[in-house]
C-alpha cells in the first residue's frame, strides 16, 4: 500500500521542501545544543535525577 501511494506521488517539489525543513530544523538544534554558555545548563540537567530535594539555582547565583 505505502509503495503503492509513493510510487503514483507527483508532487516532488513537496517532498524536497519537506526535506529542506526537516534539514534545516534538525541543523537548528544541533547548534542549539551545542551553543557556547550552555554546558552549565545541560550539567544541571544531567544532575537532576541525582537531585536529593534541595533546590539549587546554578545558573542565577541563588541558593536555597
Amino acid at each position: 500500500m505505502k509503495s503503492q501511494v509513493l510510487s503514483n506521488f507527483a508532487w516532488t517539489d513537496l517532498t524536497v521542501l519537506a526535506f529542506v525543513i526537516f534539514l534545516t530544523f534538525f541543523i537548528f538544534v544541533v547548534f542549539w545544543t551545542f551553543r557556547k554558555g550552555s554546558k552549565g545548563f545541560y550539567n544541571d540537567a544531567g544532575s537532576l535525577p541525582f537531585d536529593e530535594g534541595q533546590p539549587v539555582s546554578q545558573a542565577t547565583g541563588d541558593k536555597k
